[in-house]
């Protein structure tokens, strides 16, 4: 029963950010701009990692956060004011969007062995996202794209199931758009909230060593597979005829 399971896969749902998108230097950029528009002080990397993503598997995720942190230093300006420039400036830097190494690769290859692919990302804006899946050429590989946006709620995020459970009704949005069944399907992702959201909702699940996963140990959140690229898991998927 296991094996006719496995040989079953018709899809596959990505985490955006992070897992299919490289965002660390186009947030860096953002949020440096932002802090000289308000007359602050610049951050360096390692202050992107240590408030971006390892403080972030403890209390949430977030630009935001890295934001206020930065003002702390210097209780300069207000943090709404400073976020409000930091999104537009986001929003009009599309052409600053990159993909992971073996991101374009990958999705072409599932999609021409018959996967039917989608994205399903924590990411609020849709319209912002969608540009940067034409600018990368994803769009033509992939069927459905899913934001926190579609859920049709605010923007903020109260606490940590909060997080894991609207991850969990995107990638639904996204299966049942497909028309492709929980167990015939897997769910790439680079955080821990992609495993527990994939892990309640009965997916088999991927973690990549990127994004989140690069900097933090998520191996007890126990996903099915762990890879530390996109061209891993391909190579893992060929050898293994297409299974997980």
């Amino acid at each position: 029963m296991a094996n006719r399971r496995l040989r079953a896969l018709k899809g596959a749902i990505f985490d955006w950010d992070g897992t299919l998108a490289q965002i660390d230097d186009r947030e860096f950029y953002c949020i440096n701009q932002t802090l000289s528009a308000h007359h602050s002080k610049p951050i360096d990397q390692e202050f992107l990692i240590k408030n971006y993503y390892q403080r972030a598997y403890e209390i949430g995720t977030g630009p935001r956060m890295v934001l206020e942190t930065a003002l702390s230093r210097e209780h300069s300006a207000r943090i709404d004011d400073v976020y409000e420039t930091y999104r537009k400036l986001f929003r009009d830097t599309v052409d600053k969007a990159k993909l992971q190494n073996g991101a374009l690769e990958l999705l072409s290859t599932l999609k021409g062995h018959g996967f039917k692919l989608g994205v399903a990302t924590m990411r609020f804006t849709r319209s912002v996202v969608s540009a940067e899946l034409d600018l990368l050429k994803v769009s033509p590989l992939v069927s459905v794209l899913f934001t926190r946006e579609e859920l049709g709620l605010g923007r903020g995020l109260e606490s940590l199931e909060e997080v894991v459970d609207k991850r969990k009704r995107l990638v639904i949005l996204a299966l049942d758009r497909l028309k492709v069944r929980v167990e015939d399907a897997f769910l790439v992702g680079d955080s821990w909230w992609d495993v527990r959201a994939g892990k309640k909702l009965g997916i088999r699940t991927v973690l990549v060593r990127t994004g989140f996963a690069r900097y933090n140990d998520f191996s007890k959140e126990g996903a099915d597979v762990t890879v530390k690229s996109l061209g891993e898991l391909g190579k893992r998927l060929e050898t293994n005829g297409w299974v997980l």
